[in-house]
């Protein structure tokens, strides 16, 4: 390792030495590009506000992008020319030549004055007519910048939108709509919106039955003849419209066919014109799916007009079974004369029935602890012949204590889970059917059962019971509803040893992970997360869940007779409690390399009737690699708790609250198509609602909540392989709420020269994927 580190300095160096000489390599007729700046002025100097946008579009148009550069210093160029041109393209020196260098990139007045071009076409895009761009090269020795001059114009505005069309349905249809428009009267002149409008008209024709509209038969004119900066549009239908664009076509007979591969000409031509509305004609010659399947998920019907929209919907529907490798659709027009009928055809490819994959991952805990989990995960694919998918999943670890307290005989733990699920891809309620073709939906009922055995040697074992039935629908592509109105939750120990008998009468917070926990409840949660819009800077996200345990229990319990115990369901105590979190996420792109993003969650739980505290599986906690990263996993709170190595801490071993709250936020700047790097700041705790006996007094929520946030900030990596982001996080706390007040704020105290200062307050965090 320390060998590598050696080589890539010595590289670093001999290319920073290559690049002090780099201008005697340059020709004597070329000039190293070292980028551009655009500079923005109003045209008539005026205090008119010019939109932060405009500049920055302007600059993520030009081309071309100038060389790799490390604190200013074109590396990867000296890089270039350090190695000298290959002899072979297989040598070692090609290698490092492609792997180390850059070709250099030049700049002539050519490119400049394609840029112009360019800039000058947005600008009129944008509005701003008769703009004035102005091109001029700096130079500096063997380098030159790209300057360009910009006096913007006022921006033109809209004023009348006007759809121009006949009395034809078709014409009529074309004007209706109008009613949809993206366009508004004094907006400024954009024509992407317009261009957007244009292709809203032709879905719009497209989801009212005219199979083959395009775009292209939509004619825009615009008129700017006044002199007030305002242009009036025109939209009308081109007089080459092909007759065939004018037609309405219903849909006729839905062509499935299940089992397609590789050889199958999907284009064939199949003479099935005889009769008309036969309905969903399903070609399965293997028996292997029922035909309802495919009736819930293609939204069309017989009789009723081609949409684009519910194309779209249904292929989706399909490919989110999760059973078919690929689909293809195709629509034909029924061979009869002058016919407006479509023949629609499906051609899915199964995916593999059974698959079993297995992982082995490596456990490292903060405590000395550390082993392996090995998992095994076997899928079933439309299990019942209605594209069901059933998993079984089994996992078994063990984590040994190879550091730390090594002397103690109670320190390894072990591991088995089994969990298994059923994802059936409708609703399975009584007296609720869903329409498919009205709804747009495709729901799905999702069955879950586990058990875990979670076994400390030498002291306890924890037995985990869950059941679970549930469902989940979207209305559209940017919300999502998951609802629960039955989960289960059974916790008990079991096998409880004198050693950890011995230990309660020490610290008899113990008791608490002895408690059985019997939580019956149910939950619904949202996801809205709509795409981000072209041309946008703004990203949002949110999650909300909710849940409620022990009503309907607790309900019961109030008709139980004289003499019998409250409080007690199917012979366990049951937990009551309601819980809400909110998971709000906002990203800005100030430029296409840099962006801001943010989060604030905000978890809420209120324990009632049995319970005065959440059980520890629904309580919130902060802390690790995407909560904050200064501290470790569960490290925090609750409020001004501190955690001590003690009894409570080797056998709890969790900070876990009723309340949370989590700050976070984070700097990115992308450096290439590969490396990136990020600057961040996370703030959160947890407390107790109402409960303080395991915690102590400084565990209730307060209304001094804010001065006992625990805050932390780091700088961090990100190595961006395309299909997933590994990263480093490297963090220090800034303020530790377990101090008395007013000794809290401990970044004063940073001492990287210090070893023990680093031991305690320096917390490397990897990952994989962005904290959020």
């Amino acid at each position: 390792m320390t060998r590598k580190i050696n080589i890539a300095y010595f590289l670093f160096f001999a290319c920073f030495l290559a690049g002090c000489n780099i201008g005697k390599h340059i020709p004597a007729s070329e000039k190293l590009y070292n980028g551009a700046k655009v500079n923005v002025v109003n045209a008539d100097s005026s205090s008119r506000k010019i939109p932060s946008t405009v500049q920055t579009d302007l600059e993520a148009l030009l081309r071309p992008k100038p060389n790799t550069r490390v604190l200013g210093f074109p590396i990867k160029v000296a890089g270039y020319y350090l190695f000298g041109e290959p002899k072979s393209e297989k040598g070692l020196k090609n290698k490092f030549r492609k792997r180390f260098g850059e070709k250099p990139v030049f700049i002539t007045q050519t490119m400049l004055d394609k840029n112009i071009v360019t800039l000058r076409a947005y600008l009129d895009s944008k509005g701003y007519f008769k703009s004035r761009i102005n091109g001029s090269l700096k130079v500096k020795k063997h380098l030159a910048t790209a300057i360009y001059d910009i006096g913007l114009t006022k921006p033109y505005l809209l004023d009348t939108i006007n759809y121009v069309a006949g009395a034809t349905t078709f014409e009529k249809d074309f004007l209706a709509t109008e009613a949809k428009s993206l366009l508004d009267s004094n907006a400024q002149f954009d024509f992407d919106i317009i261009k957007q409008e244009i292709d809203n008209v032709s879905l719009s024709m497209r989801n009212n039955g005219y199979y083959y509209f395009r775009p292209d038969y939509v004619a825009l004119k615009a008129d700017s003849t006044d002199n007030n900066h305002k242009i009036n549009l025109y939209f009308e239908l081109r007089e080459t419209v092909p007759e065939i664009a004018k037609k309405q076509y219903q849909i006729n007979d839905i062509f499935v066919y299940t089992d397609v591969n590789s050889g199958t000409d999907m284009n064939e031509k199949v003479d099935e014109n005889a009769d008309l509305f036969r309905g969903l004609i399903l070609t399965d010659p293997a028996k292997k799916y029922k035909e309802r399947i495919f009736s819930d998920a293609i939204g069309f019907r017989p009789g009723s007009f081609y949409n684009s929209e519910l194309e779209s919907i249904s292929t989706r529907r399909l490919v989110g079974l999760n059973n078919f490798r690929f689909v293809k659709t195709r629509f034909d027009v029924v061979n009869r004369l002058d016919s407006t009928f479509l023949n629609v055809y499906y051609y899915l490819q199964p995916q593999k029935k059974m698959t079993l994959r297995a992982e082995l991952n490596g456990i490292s805990r903060s405590s000395g602890l550390a082993g392996s989990q090995l998992s095994l995960n076997w899928q079933n694919i439309n299990a019942f012949k209605g594209a069901e998918i059933f998993r079984i999943a089994v996992n078994g670890g063990l984590e040994l204590q190879v550091g730390g307290n090594k002397d103690n005989e109670y320190r390894d733990n072990y591991r088995l889970a089994v969990e298994s699920s059923l994802a059936i891809p409708r609703f399975i309620f009584p007296f609720i059917k869903i329409d498919p073709e009205n709804s747009r939906v495709l729901p799905k009922t999702l069955i879950n059962f586990s058990y875990e055995n979670f076994i400390k040697k030498g002291l306890y074992n924890l037995n985990s019971y869950r059941g679970s039935v549930g469902y989940a629908w979207r209305r559209n592509e940017t919300t999502e509803h998951t609802l629960y109105p039955l989960n289960l939750t059974f916790v008990k120990a079991t096998n409880i040893s004198t050693a950890f008998i011995d230990q309660i009468f020490a610290d008899p917070r113990l008791l608490y992970i002895l408690e059985n926990q019997f939580i019956p409840s149910g939950s619904y949660s949202i996801t809205y997360s709509p795409a981000q819009k072209a041309g946008s800077r703004h990203s949002v996200f949110y999650s909300g869940r909710i849940d409620l345990a022990g009503n309907i229990a607790g309900l019961l319990d109030k008709f139980k007779g004289a003499g019998k115990e409250k409080g007690f369901f199917l012979g366990e105590r049951f937990s009551q409690f309601a819980r809400l979190e909110n998971d709000f996420r906002y990203r800005y792109d100030i430029s296409p390399n840099l962006k801001i993003a943010n989060r604030v969650i905000l978890g809420v739980g209120l324990p009632y009737g049995n319970s005065y505290q959440l059980p520890t599986v629904s309580q919130f906690y902060v802390g690790g690699n995407n909560s904050i990263r200064a501290f470790r996993a569960r490290g925090v709170g609750p409020g001004t708790y501190e955690q001590t190595d003690d009894a409570a801490l080797q056998y709890i071993g969790n900070n876990t609250g009723d309340i949370k709250i989590e700050l976070n936020t984070e700097l990115r700047y992308k450096l290439n198509s590969l490396f990136g790097t990020a600057f961040f700041i996370d703030a959160g705790n947890v407390w107790m609602a109402k409960d303080e006996n395991l915690y102590g007094p400084g565990s209730l929520f307060s209304k001094n909540f804010y001065k006992e946030m625990a805050v932390g900030t780091g700088i961090g990596l990100r190595i961006d392989f395309t299909f997933v982001v590994f990263r480093l996080d490297l963090a220090t706390p800034v303020t530790k709420p377990w101090r008395e007040a007013g000794q809290r704020w401990v970044l004063d105290e940073f001492s990287l020269k210090s070893k023990d200062w680093r031991k305690e307050n320096l917390v490397l965090n990897i990952a994989v994927g962005l904290p959020f």
